[in-house]
């Protein structure tokens, strides 16, 4: 059976008083193709990056197919509050902090555009 490469695309993460925000590279993926789910103290990230027509590469350099990112978070975040965007191929996710509270679900975050 084959094996199948998952990408992990490059992220910053920024930590403020209040809340994470994290910046992922993924340049040619539309919001349709993309599923953030947030628990308690994580983040996945998965998707899909399609090419971009039919016929045969002659080169192919950048990358197709599926990635993912999970990304853990030293504290508990407040899912239910977090927001994301895309824009020129950068997708920024802001996940406020927990405030004693503990929050034990799961929750799909929606990209905005």
């Amino acid at each position: 059976m084959p094996s199948i490469n998952i990408i992990k695309p490059p992220i910053d993460i920024i930590e403020n008083n209040d809340s994470y925000i994290i910046a992922v590279d993924i340049p040619g993926v539309e919001p349709e193709d993309i599923q953030i789910v947030g628990y308690d103290n994580y983040i996945e990230i998965t998707g899909v990056k399609k090419p971009i027509g039919g016929g045969n590469y002659i080169l192919m350099e950048r990358f197709s197919g599926k990635f993912r990112r999970k990304i853990f978070f030293k504290q508990n975040i407040d899912i239910s509050d977090a927001s994301a965007t895309l824009k020129n191929g950068v997708l920024i996710i802001e996940i406020p902090k927990s405030r004693n509270k503990v929050v034990f679900s799961t929750t799909t975050i929606i990209i905005r555009r």
